[in-house]
Order: structure tokens, then sequence, then C-alpha cells
């Protein structure tokens, strides 16, 4: 190898012509590539653009570090949440109905939806439905520990709309209490109505 390859090769970072198995110049292509952030779709864009209006929201600022650690970020408190007063199935109610239903998971289940009450809520929701429309979820799928039936009452944004489940989406909620970090579920579309409240 020349000493002019030789002096190109050092030009690109990260180049080792010693142990390269491409030029220089297909690896500065690569790398180039390797870099190039991926241009976002719309709907993308519109993610991008509101999970960072909501951060620049709750922000009071920034206090960094004297020593090099990582700096504090101050937020706003938020509101708190719905108040929920669930309580967890009895064991005696629970072993009835697993008695009565020997095919019956142990934890707690709710009934399907027919394919015509599914197209038909579909009907109703395309009216509505669509990227960043405002939501309160009234209802959810049992659980064991209440994590979902807690969610109540709770409201949020169409974040993405399922193309794969076209009964299910989902919601980026809005911060209650003291949260800081995004919360984005997966819902089915039964448990979600339109609100025309601003966040």
């Amino acid at each position: 190898m020349s000493s002019d390859t030789d002096e190109r090769a050092l030009a690109v970072t990260g180049y080792n012509p010693e142990i390269a198995t491409v030029s220089a110049a297909e690896f500065a292509e690569l790398m180039a590539l390797a870099r190039e952030q991926p241009r976002l779709t719309p709907d993308g864009q519109w993610r991008h653009d509101y999970h960072a209006a909501m951060i620049a929201k709750r922000t009071i600022g920034v206090q960094p570090d004297l020593f090099g650690a990582k700096p504090i970020i101050h937020m706003h408190r938020t509101r708190p949440g719905p108040v929920i007063d669930w309580q967890p199935e009895p064991v005696g109610e629970k072993l009835d109905r697993i008695a009565r239903d020997p095919n019956a998971a142990f934890g707690i289940g709710r009934p399907a939806l027919s394919d015509e009450e599914k197209a038909a809520m579909l009907r109703s929701a395309a009216n509505w439905l669509r990227l960043g429309q405002r939501v309160r979820l009234t209802g959810s799928t049992g659980s064991i520990d209440g994590q979902f039936e807690r969610r109540i009452g709770r409201v949020g944004v169409v974040w993405r709309i399922s193309r794969v489940l076209t009964d299910h989406v989902h919601i980026y909620l809005d911060p209650v209490g003291a949260e800081r970090s995004e919360k984005i579920i997966f819902v089915e579309l039964r448990d979600v109505e339109p609100v025309e409240d601003q966040p």
C-alpha cells in the first residue's frame, strides 16, 4: 500500500488499513450511511414534536453537577390521577368462577367482541380515531394486581394506530402526580372515548 493511500485511509475516522476488508472510500461511504439520520414520516415527526413539547412544558430547569455527574432536571408536578377504588377478586369468587368454567384462566378475563360488534365499533370510531386525538380511558381488561383498572379515567392522545390489530390503539398518557417518564399503553379501542380538552 502506498504512503498516499495510507494518508487518505488515516483521514477516514475509524478506518484501519491493517484489518480492513474494504477500501477507505467504501468504508467512508458505509459510515456516512450509518451516521445519517433516517427521515421521519409525518406521523413520526408529529410524535417527536409532541413528546418534546410535553417535556418542555413540564421542565423547570436543569441543574448541572459541579463534579461532572449527570445534571438534575427539575420538573413541575402535575395534578394527581383519578382515584380508583379497585379491590382484588376474592379467592372464593375466583374459585367459583373457575369451577363454572374449567377452561378459564386463573386470571381475570372478559368476553371478546364478536366480529359484528368489532366492525360496528370500528365504524363508529372512524369519525374521531386519528393521530393526536385526545382520549379518555373508560374501561380496561381485568388484571390480577389492578394495574390496568387504575388507568381508568386517565387522559392522553392517540399515539399510534395499529395496522395489524385494528381494534387496538397506542395511547400516550398525560403524566399525573410525580410521573416523569412517558407512559405509552396499548389498549382495546372499546376502552377509549374521544374528549375535547387540551393538555
